[in-house]
Parts: structure tokens; sequence; C-alpha cells
């Protein structure tokens, strides 16, 4: 026969202890026991609740983290990686400050980065030979000191009188390690790449 809650008149499951539409506490129940199972159901609801949190939290630190990877000074230093694993000019030319636009001859900028990484893969080269896998790793980034900063551009003003180092706002340095491995051979290098900050675009100023 079926049962409907005094309360409300819905419906009742044979072996249901509350209503399921308003609550109602079915006639004969102990409402301590109700009042324990709806606590239960509240500290679970409580706990599930939390544990969504914390995960929208992890996910979205994963994603900042995976966003900075690819933008900002980690892009710039991740994309002249992939330049320089592959020997690639001109796309570090395209990430180069623009200062080397001001360079004394034609060249200039050409002949400087492709001494600044030559050197580091004819060492490679002529220790574990050609065909190797390169991997790396940035195991530091720093903000340059004021008094460094301050430095460094008149050094920059001096070398390229033609080009204002007012455009260039900050300057960071990352050390990246690299290392370069063929069969059971490998050899680790470290390079130093600074970049400075020249509106909203980070560019390569020295690779050490």
């Amino acid at each position: 026969m079926t049962r409907f809650c005094g309360h409300c008149g819905s419906p009742l499951d044979d072996d249901a202890k509350v209503c399921g539409q308003c609550g109602t506490p079915v006639d004969g129940t102990d409402i301590d026991s109700i009042e324990k199972l709806r606590n239960k159901s509240k500290v679970k609801k409580r706990v599930k609740i939390l544990i969504g949190i914390v995960l929208i939290i992890a996910i979205a630190i994963s994603a900042i983290r995976i966003i900075k990877s690819f933008t900002g000074p980690q892009g710039t230093i991740h994309k002249v990686m992939k330049a320089y694993k592959k020997y690639d000019l001109d796309e570090l030319i395209e990430l180069s400050s623009d200062m080397y636009y001001y360079g004394s001859y034609d060249k200039y900028v050409d002949d400087y980065f492709s001494q600044a990484i030559g050197e580091s893969l004819d060492r490679f080269d002529e220790s574990i030979g050609h065909n190797y896998k390169i991997s790396y790793e940035i195991t530091d980034t720093y903000k340059v000191s004021e008094r460094k900063k301050d430095e460094m551009l008149k050094n920059i003003e001096y070398s390229f009188p033609d080009f204002d180092v007012e455009t260039i706002q900050q300057i960071i340095v990352s050390e990246v390690k690299i290392k370069a491995s063929r069969g059971s051979k490998s050899l680790s290098d470290t390079l130093k790449i600074t970049l400075s900050k020249e509106g909203d675009s980070w560019k390569v100023l020295y690779i050490e």
C-alpha cells in the first residue's frame, strides 16, 4: 500500500524515513536518527565541495604554469632553445633586441648569434659526434639589480649610440643547463641568456 507524507502529501517509498519532497520525518521515525543522517549528509556535501575547490585551484595553478612556460620571459627562453637546437639564426634574429638593428654592419647580428651558439654546438660535435639529442633545463632566472642594469645600459649606449636605451624597461638573466646525448656519450654545457623587456615583448640581449 502506497504511503503518503502527512505534511505535503507526496508519495513515500516503502522504506523511507523522511519525505523525499519536503524532508518531514515519517510517523514512528526517530527524529534524532533523522537529524544524524541529515548532519552526515551535510558533512559529505561539504567534503565534496571542498575537494572540488581544491581540484579547481590545482588545475588553475597548473594552467598558469603552462601559460607562463609559453609566454613572458620563459616563453622567450623556450623559443631561443628551440632555435638553438636547430641552429636557426633567422629565428634568433627575430627574437633579438632592437638594439641589433643599429649594429656597425649589416651582418652584425648574424655573426653575433652564429658565434654565441656555434661555439657550444661545436663542442658537442667534437666530443660526441653528430646526430645527438639535446635536452635542457632552466636552472635559474633572476632580475638584475638596478646598478647592474645601469651599467649594462651604459655599455649598450656606447656600443649602439643610435639605439634608445630607454626602451629597455627590465633586464633578466636565465641560466640554462644543456645536455647533448648520443648513445652512451653525453656532454653538458651551460648558457646564460640575458633578456630585455622592450615594450610588451621579451627579447634576447646576449647569449653567453
